[in-house]
């Protein structure tokens, strides 16, 4: 049986197993993938984040989550090794990240509230509670609008991205 990695898509070797018929259900990942960054999260730090009762995300100066927690990984059904590292925009599937530009350097990137929060909070240091942010989805055929509402604050050289009242999240 061939299977790829549940994260970057590429292709594993071929192998023999004793899962029950579930097996497809299983995620693999690549020793790359298995290895990234969220195996360096400290394990305290990653507890308390998946202790806050809201989807959260620690982003870098570059727009990139850094660590999520796991009422992110559940709201996007997305594995950790599938957010952390990433470009915002690709972890909230923004359809304006798969232009040819990619996240961060479209033209919609400079009116993206969510960026503008996040890179705000980095240079003035400066918490924002509770924004109106919509995200404008890519889904199957016409891209849909994600209602939510944003906070950050600053922690050392991460913003503290939380994420809250979501509508019109694709599944």
């Amino acid at each position: 049986m061939i299977h790829s990695c549940a994260c970057c898509g590429i292709e594993l070797e071929n192998h023999r197993s004793s899962f029950t018929a579930k097996e497809d259900e299983c995620h693999r990942f690549c020793l790359s993938c298995a290895s990234s960054e969220m195996m360096k999260v400290p394990l305290k730090l990653r507890n308390f984040l998946d202790e806050l009762n809201a989807p959260v995300v620690m982003v870098d100066d570059a727009g990139l989550v850094q660590v999520a927690n796991i009422h992110t990984s559940q709201l996007l059904h997305k594995h950790l090794s599938c957010i952390e590292g990433h470009a915002g925009g690709d972890v909230f599937e923004c359809a304006y990240s798969k232009l040819p530009e990619r996240c961060g350097n479209t033209i919609h990137c400079s009116g993206c509230t969510i960026r503008n929060a996040v890179m705000d909070t980095h240079a003035t240091g400066k918490p924002l509670l509770k924004i109106p942010a919509i995200l404008k989805q890519a889904a199957d055929g016409e891209p849909q609008d994600l209602h939510c509402y944003i906070s950050t604050e600053k922690l050392d050289k991460y913003v503290i991205l939380t994420i809250s009242c979501l509508t019109g999240m694709k599944s």
